[in-house]
């Protein structure tokens, strides 16, 4: 009887701390959704990174296009980290530190590490923020 009481004492609590909690600002939202995003294309995930792009660029681009494009492209990312979020209200503007490998170069430059910062824009979209594009 006691543990049952406990138990149900315990999960109420859980509750309410739980409802007390401060929803998350939009550029602690928006840089969840960034780094989840630049791990997706670090993992070579580029089915998964569709599903940070705008309505309507989904709406102009299948997911197969997507992946074929990215694909593509003479570079490997190896890493990425979100290092700053700027929010408006219905915009933000976030930086990356991004390392890739030169995968397509020419000559001795081919295979090349190196990292750039990277900036893009997320909008705010239904109340869901997305990746629109670099800045």
């Amino acid at each position: 009887m006691m543990s049952s009481f406990r138990l149900l004492f315990l999960s109420a609590l859980l509750v309410v701390l739980t409802a007390c909690a401060p929803a998350p600002t939009p550029e602690e939202i928006v840089a969840e959704r960034a780094q989840a995003r630049w791990n997706a294309l670090v993992s070579i995930d580029f089915e998964g990174s569709y599903d940070f792009r705008t309505p309507g660029y989904r709406a102009e681009t299948t997911r197969t296009e997507h992946v074929v494009g990215l694909s593509r492209r003479k570079i490997t990312w190896i890493s990425a980290d979100v290092l700053a979020v700027d929010c408006e209200p219905d915009r933000c503007e976030v930086e990356a530190l991004v390392g890739y490998r030169a995968d397509g170069a020419p000559g001795a430059l081919s295979g090349l590490e190196n990292e750039r910062p990277v900036r893009e824009i997320w909008v705010r979209i239904d109340d869901q923020w997305w990746y629109s594009g670099p800045a």
